[in-house]
């Protein structure tokens, strides 16, 4: 039996973009049917000057889509924007193009090994990954949480109320190469439903050639 690969969708998003809420629900669908897709989602904060200040907004996660419009020779940054596997761009709300991508994605050879566990202790998530990676290529380890409602009181989207899901809370880089090591990933004791995500992305081309997913009671 051939396996798929896993498939990593990073979505770029902001709760004060009126055109955001159905790629949100798409992001949302994928997150409550996780398996073969691991949907991402990273709140920027550019729309934040618009009347609505994002609480999952960073200024980190609008750097991180910067890195793919210039990849993508781009004219400038825009919400919603998927990008799976790191390879592929579109507009985050078209379900045609993201079931494209990813049927796509699934078909491509892995290139590195992943294995990794993780554990909550208080403000800390701890554990320990096993890694090896192509040259010029880094494991990367993303803590989401699942499942927080916010009623938006300013903004585009004034006076609705939204359920996100798959929200980036921390992005870390592991290592690079062939390496064993603990890891120490800080956690606000209020996220509640998370989990991590470990994955290996080319330096230059930016590709995501493996993935594995790990939930965190």
């Amino acid at each position: 039996m051939i396996l798929a690969a896993l498939v990593v969708v990073e979505l770029f998003t902001s709760q004060g973009c009126s055109s955001c809420p159905p790629a949100d629900a798409l992001i949302s669908k994928l997150a409550q049917n996780r398996g073969q897709v691991i949907p991402l989602a990273f709140h920027v904060d550019y729309w934040d000057r618009q009347g609505w200040r994002d609480p999952f907004s960073s200024r980190e996660w609008t750097a991180r889509q910067m890195i793919y419009v210039r990849s993508f020779a781009l004219n400038g940054a825009y919400t919603p924007q998927a990008v799976v596997n790191g390879s592929r761009q579109f507009v985050g709300s078209s379900a045609s193009a993201m079931q494209t991508a990813i049927d796509e994605a699934s078909r491509a050879k892995t290139i590195g090994s992943i294995a990794f566990e993780v554990a909550r202790h208080g403000a800390k998530i701890d554990g320990s990954v096993r890694a090896q990676a192509p040259p010029n290529s880094d494991v990367v380890l993303v803590l989401f949480e699942d499942g927080v409602t916010t009623k938006i009181e300013r903004g585009e989207n004034e006076g609705h109320t939204a359920t996100d899901n798959a929200i980036v809370r921390r992005i870390v880089r592991a290592g690079s190469g062939t390496f064993t090591k603990t890891i120490s990933i800080d956690a606000d004791p209020a996220w509640k439903k998370l989990g991590v995500v470990a994955f290996v992305q080319d330096r230059t081309t930016l590709a995501i050639t493996n993935a594995s997913i790990r939930y965190i009671p």
